[in-house]
Formats: structure tokens, C-alpha cells, sequence
């Protein structure tokens, strides 16, 4: 493992780190559902998001917000098919990163996810698939009321791990994010690509 063995313990983002981005064909479904184009879709998601990762706005809150900056009035079923497919665009698993973990976690690595996630997300990640159980410690932003880069939530992550910050690796595909760990003096790492990190972690 490399650089990787100089860590004795790792801490992953979820979302573009543990899954692809949502693809063109999810973005597109759920502009439709909505009533606008890809890209009013698109602004109109990302505007505000960390309030609904936070947890201070519900589902229903965030999606009827949206619709109302779009100029729109959505109906309870076009907010319930527009969290389905939310949800579904983010379970794009990136598999080999996930060998990765099962092969830390065997190597006596604790690994956890520290994630910015809404409720509804998480929620169908434990209903429907196995994926959080298989690291040792999960950090969601809506469990805590605190979003990436506060330090509370890097805080949570570390104490589930139970590693020294200097001893810790952080993954993240966001700088903001990267910075606000190495603020806490944990070793952090911007997630450009699964080959390039791979690479760098494992030569």
C-alpha cells in the first residue's frame, strides 16, 4: 500500500469519491419532473444545497423551494419522484473504490464516510443496499446538523475512527472540504480521479 501505510486510518466522502457524478441521464429526468432545463436544473440544485444536507430543511421543503425559484408549483407526487430519482442519481458505485476499502478494513485500517447528506439519501442507502455497513464509522451532515467544512463534523469522523488527526487521511473531491480538515490537522487529499488517487496511494 505504499503511501497508504503511512495512515492509520482513512476517512472518505461519499458523493464523486465512493460514486460517479450524476450522470446526464439523471440530471435530465429529474429537469424534467421539475419543468425546466438541465441547466435552470442544475443551478437551481446546487443554489442552496447545505441547508438540506444540514437537515434544517425536510425534502419536501427543499423541493418545493426549488420549484418556486423555477416558477413552479409541484405536486406531493413530483417532490416523491423527484427525491427517487435524487437518491438513485447518487447509488452510481464506484466499485474499485470499494475493493479498496473491504482491502484497508482486511489490513486492520478502521475506515469511515464523512459525508454532506440529506436525510432522504441516507435513508434509502440503509434501506436499500449494504453500502454504509461496510465501513466501520459513518458521518452524515443530517445526523449532526453540521455540513463539511465545519469543524464539528470532521470532529464526529475522527472520533469514530479513533485515530490522531496526523495519522488520519481524508478524501474529498472538494478543496473546501480538503482545507477544512487540514485545519484540524488531519492529512487530506483533493479527489481529482479513482486512477490518479489509486495510483498516488498504492506506488
Amino acid at each position: 500500500m505504499a503511501l497508504a501505510s503511512q495512515f492509520d486510518s482513512f476517512i472518505f466522502d461519499y458523493g464523486c469519491v465512493l460514486v460517479s457524478d450524476q450522470t446526464e441521464e439523471d440530471k435530465t429526468q429529474m429537469a424534467r419532473v421539475m419543468g425546466v432545463d438541465v441547466d435552470t436544473f442544475q443551478e437551481l440544485y446546487w443554489s442552496d444545497r447545505l441547508e438540506y444536507d444540514r437537515g434544517s430543511e425536510s425534502g419536501y421543503e427543499y423541493w418545493l423551494r426549488l420549484g418556486s425559484q423555477a416558477g413552479k408549483t409541484l405536486s406531493a407526487d413530483a417532490i416523491d419522484r423527484l427525491t427517487e430519482l435524487d437518491s438513485r442519481s447518487w447509488m452510481h458505485f464506484d466499485e474499485p473504490m470499494w475493493e479498496w476499502i473491504a482491502q484497508l478494513r482486511a489490513a486492520g485500517k478502521p475506515v469511515a464516510i464523512l459525508s454532506n447528506m440529506p436525510r432522504e439519501l441516507g435513508e434509502a442507502l440503509r434501506a436499500q443496499t449494504d453500502r454504509l455497513s461496510r465501513v466501520d464509522h459513518v458521518t452524515l451532515s443530517y445526523e449532526l446538523n453540521s455540513v463539511k467544512p465545519e469543524p464539528a463534523i470532521y470532529e464526529h469522523a475522527l472520533e469514530g475512527v479513533g485515530t490522531e488527526p496526523g495519522r488520519t487521511l481524508f478524501l474529498d473531491d472538494r478543496i473546501t472540504n480538503v482545507q477544512g480538515a487540514e485545519l484540524l490537522g488531519i492529512q487530506a487529499l483533493q479527489f481529482t480521479s479513482r486512477d490518479e488517487v489509486l495510483l498516488r496511494l498504492r506506488a
